[in-house]
């Protein structure tokens, strides 16, 4: 971090302008309020972090602070202007990059890789030439410039992440605004995703970075940071500051200590007992698992036996067979060859009792956008024949469990995404 930002960090932002300047700020989603007057000065030319759990408001803050939500009350100013005047939202907007949580969601997912880099660079105003030398630098960058002329929709995860991110860069912004950029992304790509990050902030100093995250190894990297919960900012400072002044040892043992008393009470560290012993049931059993799509051999000879209450994980980057696996497995993607067994019938995409058993939570969220909270619980369980006296209290039961009652009336679009 340079001398001029640890002075406004410690001098309250004495040495430079903010580069967003919040003040009494709420934000409201019907019932549901989103940030509850926050007030909070977030320093220029550093990589600036909000961080806590999903929904606690971080996306909202990070959307006024681009111009993508209206103001409703308190003030918003961004690069130096008032966030709520429209004239000064169209000036700055060529000033600010944006890129929104969720894998791929600033991207058009039929258009190639470069129809995506293409569309961005000509939204900005860049001529031909200069459009190919930027996507040039920018996919050897990412290691996307083999993949040019794929989808955007039948990237991976990781990938999908590099490709928005070079859209997001492609006209050289002041501001970069990342919401949640590796969620769902493997730790190899995570690593490559910072790495990149790290030389475009080489390349432009002056460049300043606001990054919403729940991964605290990745803000711990960062220069400053606000812990946020309930709408609220609890604490902002350097990683340094907030753990000297909790005296934890970890950020995430900070942020648990800033929590108000009543939150942190009965926290406990996840603990997993150890499974029982084998008992030589087999819930899930592959062998030679194959998946060719064309050419591309996406699973190979994949075998494995998965028994009873066994927690069985897959472990790799993205775009290495896991989900393709998980699909032949289940019945919902016929293999090119190979057997899979489930609860010792084999797999048969026609065999809906067999498929029943089996709860499957896809990479992309399998919810009805137009239905709300309940309405999907009550029409997966009508899909999954749950009894019709059951369904109202099965989903209560869901509901308490999962902590969705305040939100069972909300579409899942409007959820940030550790709720949907």
């Amino acid at each position: 971090m340079s001398r001029d930002v640890h002075a406004q960090i410690e001098d309250g932002g004495g040495a430079a302008a903010p580069v967003a300047r919040l003040r009494d700020v709420s934000l409201r989603y019907g019932k549901v309020r989103a940030l509850d007057e926050v007030t909070i000065d977030i320093p220029a030319g550093c990589m600036a972090g909000l961080i806590g759990p999903d929904g606690v408001g971080k996306s909202s803050l990070l959307a006024l602070v681009a111009g993508a939500r209206a103001v409703q009350t308190g003030q918003v100013e961004g690069l130096g202007g008032d966030m709520a005047d429209a004239r000064h939202r169209r000036g700055v907007g060529p000033r600010i990059a944006y890129m929104p949580q969720g894998l791929g969601r600033n991207l058009y997912p039929t258009l190639t890789v470069f129809e995506n880099l293409d569309f961005f660079g000509r939204l900005f105003g860049h001529d031909g030439g200069e459009r190919a030398r930027r996507i040039e630098a920018l996919t050897w960058a990412t290691g996307l410039k083999p993949f040019l002329d794929r989808a955007a929709g039948k990237l991976s995860g990781g990938m999908k992440q590099k490709l928005g991110l070079c859209c997001a860069l492609i006209h050289d912004p002041d501001l970069l605004i990342l919401d949640e950029p590796t969620t769902g992304v493997d730790p190899l790509s995570r690593r490559q995703f910072w790495e990149l990050i790290a030389g475009i902030r080489r390349s432009r100093p002056g460049m300043s970075v606001l990054v919403a995250t729940a991964y605290m190894e990745e803000a711990a990297r960062f220069d400053w940071l606000a812990a946020m919960d309930d709408g609220r900012v609890l604490a902002s400072d350097t990683p340094e500051g907030l753990l000297h002044s909790t005296g934890a040892e970890s950020l995430e043992a900070a942020f648990i200590r800033l929590l108000p008393e009543d939150k942190r009470r009965d926290y406990r560290a996840v603990e997993i007992p150890p499974r029982p012993e084998d008992d030589g049931d087999t819930a899930i059993e592959a062998r030679d698992l194959t998946m060719r799509f064309g050419e591309f051999t996406a699973v190979d000879h994949v075998n494995l036996r998965v028994p009873r209450g066994e927690i069985f994980g897959f472990l790799g980057s993205n775009g290495c067979g896991k989900t393709t696996t998980m699909k032949m497995l289940t019945g919902l993607l016929p293999p090119s060859e190979g057997r899979a067994w489930l609860f010792g019938q084999e797999v048969d995409p026609h065999d809906l009792a067999t498929r029943r058993r089996v709860g499957y939570m896809s990479q992309f969220f399998s919810l009805y956008t137009e239905l709300t909270v309940r309405q999907n619980l009550e029409l997966h369980a009508r899909l999954f024949h749950v009894p019709a006296a059951e369904v109202s209290g099965r989903v209560d039961d869901m509901v308490e469990r999962f902590d969705l009652s305040a939100v069972i009336d909300s579409l899942p679009g409007q959820l940030p995404l550790g709720h949907r």
